[in-house]
């Protein structure tokens, strides 16, 4: 028994550079590529016209991986989203970019609750939807606003 928890011991440190190794990779490979946008938003439940949702600014990270596409919005609670174009046994990732827009959309297979992310390009705007379960119902929640492109 001391034997294998001197060997799992050594093999840790290995593990852990590389991993390390393995994140540093990613970050500063040139096949991966990161942009982050900053956007003025309005959410809203288009069928329960009398709920208001407060706007909101958030921040839209971008991130290209290969051939994937990974979009994350981090704002207030309900405006927060994560979309990417990879397709796995529990979701089915879609990437429907354009000249006009960066489109990504994503479903869960299980659930079937769908979101989306569209970035136009000029005037650089963004529209977003995703499915909630809010007021005992599954709803729609759509967010929509200008960006500010970084300095």
């Amino acid at each position: 028994m001391h034997l294998l928890y001197s060997i799992a011991s050594q093999a840790r440190p290995f593990i852990r550079h590389a991993f390390l190794g393995l994140a540093a990779y990613i970050v500063f490979s040139p096949s991966a590529l990161a942009y982050t946008l900053t956007c003025d938003v309005q959410g809203s439940f288009p069928e329960m016209d009398k709920i208001t949702i407060e706007p909101a600014s958030v921040k839209v990270d971008i991130t290209s991986i290969g051939d994937h596409l990974y979009i994350r919005i981090d704002g207030p609670k309900l405006y927060n989203f994560f979309v990417n174009t990879l397709r796995t046994p529990e979701f089915e990732g879609m990437d429907l970019t354009s000249k006009t827009s960066m489109w990504v959309k994503r479903k869960n297979l299980q659930t079937m609750e769908e979101s989306e992310i569209k970035i136009n390009r000029e005037p650089v705007n963004i529209k977003a939807i995703k499915d909630v379960q809010r007021y005992g119902k599954k709803l729609k929640f759509y967010i929509s606003g200008p960006c500010q492109l970084p300095p």
